[in-house]
């Protein structure tokens, strides 16, 4: 009876195990050397790759997927390796990459209503003149910021913005001509990276249903709303955090004062290095009814870090951290895409103005308190 028992639980276990993959890739690669470590990362999340140990020319990952998202396949340790990675949609069910030239050069996509459009743009990369022209520019600059030579590097620079508004094109062409397309939202959110959020949204409206029901289409949409919500004359909006003794603080608690809210990490070195500024305008304002509220995307496990950041940096004010990396709470909530990044309050709360770097912090205080 104990035996029958086990055996029932060892059959649960095992039908429970199956039905937690919902998603398959498969790769079939024929300089793919059996014992590769073939690594798999959401482009949106902070936390380690999945990973498997390839067989001889072929690798598969068995995978529980909630909805569409961007992907990162690399192939080994080594970065500099030709083929080395690509970046794809995936979402529930079963995909297929295989390839002829070395490792993921030349790869092809199949078994899903979706490889199609992923096979048209990477056609298009090896195909079409902008995309050629961008790639060798690109390798040109590489080599340009290699050897510190900035005058040739600025020179590729204004090239590479010309040949990328071609490209920028051929996107936004491609979009209208696959509106059902759940890639369409990848070529938006990745591709074409709008930063006007109206004209986002009306990139977003042309996309049918389906092709937006997933985390692309709804991150673009969470987007849009959150630049509604802390525009500049927009009440800021509400949250609560804990400090570095892990007593909650909440935005409301600073009503009454000029506020700077201040996203930031000791990780960030452009956010350290405008950390100077931050403390000069501080020390200036904080006698004026004015002081800061930092919120802190330090990674988890990093607390002493984020702490002797605060410490060596001088920044004595309120400093606020779930240490969640980039997926910080209240980041996510403002949709913070890039550090250092700062909100300026009245004291009613409203949003006064946003990113104020070096002098302009400053000289916005001055205007603000006088």
């Amino acid at each position: 009876m104990k035996n029958t028992w086990l055996s029932l639980a060892l059959l649960l276990s095992g039908t429970t195990l199956f039905a937690q993959s919902n998603t398959t890739l498969e790769g079939k690669l024929p300089d793919l050397k059996e014992g590769t470590p073939v690594y798999l990362s959401k482009m949106s999340s902070s936390g380690k790759p999945d990973s498997v140990i390839a067989g001889s020319g072929n690798f598969r990952f068995s995978l529980n997927l909630e909805e569409g998202d961007i992907y990162l396949l690399r192939i080994g340790k080594d970065r500099n390796a030709a083929g080395y990675l690509t970046f794809f949609y995936l979402e529930p069910g079963s995909l297929k990459v295989t390839a002829k030239g070395p490792l993921l050069t030349d790869a092809v996509y199949s078994g899903s209503n979706y490889a199609n459009d992923l096979n048209s743009l990477s056609k298009a990369a090896k195909t079409e003149p902008a995309f050629i022209e961008a790639s060798a520019l690109g390798k040109e600059m590489n080599e340009a910021y290699r050897v510190k030579d900035t005058i040739k590097l600025k020179a590729l620079e204004k090239k590479y913005a010309l040949v990328d508004s071609v490209k920028n094109i051929y996107y936004r062409n491609w979009v209208k001509e696959h509106p059902a397309s759940p890639v369409s939202a990848m070529v938006l959110s990745f591709y074409l990276r709008e930063k006007d959020m109206n004209v986002l949204q009306q990139q977003l409206n042309t996309l049918k249903p389906v092709a937006k029901k997933n985390a692309l289409g709804k991150k673009m949409q969470h987007s849009i709303d959150a630049a509604k919500a802390t525009a500049i004359g927009k009440p800021a909006p509400e949250f609560t955090q804990n400090d570095t003794l892990g007593r909650p603080v909440s935005l409301k608690d600073f009503k009454g004062k000029y506020l700077l809210i201040d996203f930031w990490a000791s990780w960030c070195v452009p956010c350290r290095q405008e950390n100077p500024a931050v403390v000069k305008a501080f020390n200036a304002y904080k006698d004026k009814n004015f002081t800061i509220l930092s919120v802190s995307l330090d990674q988890p496990g990093a607390k002493e870090k984020w702490l002797k950041a605060i410490h060596d940096d001088g920044l004595a004010w309120t400093h606020v951290s779930d240490l969640n990396w980039w997926d910080n709470a209240v980041s996510r909530q403002y949709d913070i895409r890039s550090i250092p990044a700062n909100y300026l309050l009245g004291p009613d709360g409203v949003i006064l103005a946003k990113n104020l770097r070096g002098e302009e912090l400053e000289k916005k205080l001055e205007e603000v308190l006088k």
